[in-house]
């Protein structure tokens, strides 16, 4: 549990949450310190904002509090909207003229209104709408020209994204903190890792690891493949965040498993992979290069010979479907693989010991 095989995978294991939780709650505070202006309005605006003020303003990107409430003298219809499709719904947003003073306001709103004050976000003019409306407008109305603001106002919900992404993120967070939590306490107590408790169903969970430890020792650290350890008892596959351990006398069924990779429907690649199942369904998927999958298939089958070593549809259904059969079927081949390892063997040559 020390400093054995299992132990230093645990404090990999350990490390490897810390950094990934530290980094993301980095990322996590990052995000909201960048996003201190829309929090600063999202919970404390909207903030009443004069006509004199609204006036004045040239450039809102530069204004703290964007997120206002503004009352105009009268509204009219411009005639155009703004459509937008998300997740195969549509909406719509029609475009309202608000008289602010003697000046003209355009407002962006979720529906049909000729209320003639509006809460929103003041933004700049983007240039669809400077080309599509304004010009339009004043092409139409060659008084108007010189008359709009250089600004605008989105009325259209400025809280409704707030509403999912400060949850999202307070969550996320808390999550991070609890995985570098975890590494934390793996690091300082390798003894409290879950491997400990996958070790639990073959005996006392310290005495096994310490025949683990042992055995790799023995053999010198075992067959390695990529993260893949394997001595003449165990599998243990130790991951950036967990480790899986199967013993080989528990081995079932192994075989390769290749993923293609497209990109804009173009081959790019292949993925090699080989997965390893035990008799209570438990399994891990091993990362191995087009090479070395073969070899590793094959080590395992010197060891458990009477394991399945190959894939199909049929197979697949039968371990899903009717597991006890599955394994009738491999316990079935152990037998027959150990009468068979019997009979090869030689008999000693009888000698009796006789006075002379």
């Amino acid at each position: 549990m020390g400093e054995g095989l299992l132990g230093n995978s645990i404090r990999r294991n350990g490390r490897n949450c810390v950094l990934v939780g530290l980094g993301g709650l980095l990322f996590v505070a990052v995000f909201f310190c960048a996003e201190a202006r829309y929090l600063h309005n999202f919970f404390h605006g909207p903030f009443s904002m004069s006509q004199a003020t609204l006036l004045s303003i040239q450039d809102p990107a530069t204004r703290r509090d964007s997120f206002v409430t503004i009352q105009s003298d009268e509204t009219a219809d411009t005639g155009f909207e703004e459509s937008s499709t998300d997740y195969f719904i549509t909406t719509h947003h029609p475009i309202l003229m608000a008289k602010v003073g003697d000046r003209l306001l355009l407002v962006k709103v979720s529906k049909d209104t000729e209320a003639t004050q509006f809460s929103g976000e003041l933004t700049g003019i983007s240039s669809d709408v400077q080309t599509q409306v304004l010009q339009a407008l004043e092409q139409k109305y060659p008084d108007m020209k010189g008359q709009f603001l250089p600004l605008m106002m989105d009325a259209t919900g400025y809280r409704f994204n707030g509403y999912f992404a400060i949850p999202a993120g307070i969550l996320f967070g808390l999550g991070f903190i609890w995985f570098a939590g975890r590494g934390m306490q793996w690091v300082r107590r390798p003894e409290t890792h879950p491997v400990w408790q996958k070790l639990g169903k073959y005996g006392p969970a310290k005495q096994i690891g310490s025949q683990v430890d042992a055995e790799f020792r023995s053999e010198g650290g075992g067959e390695t493949f990529a993260n893949a350890h394997l001595t003449k008892t165990w599998l243990v596959h130790s991951h950036a965040y967990n480790i899986e351990i199967i013993r080989m006398a528990d081995l079932v069924w192994a075989y390769l498993h290749v993923v293609r990779h497209y990109h804009s429907g173009i081959p790019t690649g292949k993925s090699h992979f080989v997965k390893v199942f035990d008799r209570e369904g438990a399994s891990t998927i091993i990362s191995a290069k087009k090479k070395t999958a073969p070899d590793l298939l094959q080590s395992l089958q010197r060891r458990v010979p009477w394991a399945v070593y190959e894939y199909s549809a049929d197979l697949e259904q039968l371990w899903k479907t009717q597991r006890q059969k599955f394994l009738t079927t491999v316990d079935q081949r152990k037998g027959k693989t150990q009468v068979a390892n019997s009979a090869a063997k030689p008999v000693s040559d009888k000698k009796d010991l006789v006075r002379v």
